[in-house]
């Protein structure tokens, strides 16, 4: 038996608080996934999502207090800065200063640069943590969440399954090296009545 979504914004942030780690960042990653294990559809991640997954990417900001993206996530699904959370960019070059990404009136993004090498991942995470972000949601792309994941740097993965096949050579969530096969905990299991699951794994 699968509960539904909760209806109520309320109870739905409730449901995805965010939890909090001792002396350290807690890292919850989302993606989402059709059933043949694609991230993307026609090219984006957004094209596979209905409104519940709306819903529920919108609790998961809401509950963060950064969100960590890799620059081609930020350029294909074109990212701007929010109000909240912050916005924490992960690139080995250097980022376009778009208007979306550095508007006159708002808050600017937070840049690591590997300056044409890869970016130590866990020195980001504790330069988040002494800027005072204690709860970070990694929204991708399938290279950062591969790294984060090999360094052991995840405590938790959010993972929408949409009901749609897509074929075609779109990337799986993860990328990048072989991880060992740790079996994570289910944490829950939600679904709606467009056939989309909300699943919530634990290291």
């Amino acid at each position: 038996m699968i509960d539904s979504l909760p209806a109520d914004d309320t109870a739905l942030a409730l449901a995805y608080t965010h939890p909090l780690a001792e002396g350290r960042p807690y890292v919850r990653a989302t993606m989402i996934s059709s059933l043949d294990g694609s991230s993307t559809a026609a090219g984006r991640s957004g094209g596979l999502g209905g409104d519940g997954d709306r819903r529920v990417f919108g609790a998961l900001r809401a509950a963060a207090d950064v969100v960590l993206v890799g620059a081609a996530t930020v350029r294909d699904e074109d990212y701007g800065t929010p109000a909240h959370p912050a916005l924490a960019i992960v690139t080995r070059g250097t980022i376009a200063r778009t208007d979306r990404l550095y508007p006159e009136d708002g808050a600017e993004p937070i840049v690591y640069s590997g300056k044409g090498g890869s970016v130590d991942l866990r020195s980001v995470l504790d330069d988040l943590y002494a800027r005072g972000h204690r709860r970070i949601l990694a929204e991708g792309g399938p290279g950062v969440l591969g790294a984060l994941l090999a360094a052991g740097l995840v405590d938790e993965l959010c993972l929408t399954i949409a009901p749609v096949l897509v074929g075609g050579e779109g990337k799986r969530i993860v990328t990048g090296p072989e991880l060992p096969l740790d079996h994570w905990r289910r944490h829950s299991v939600l679904g709606d009545d467009e056939g989309y699951l909300y699943t919530r794994w634990a290291r």
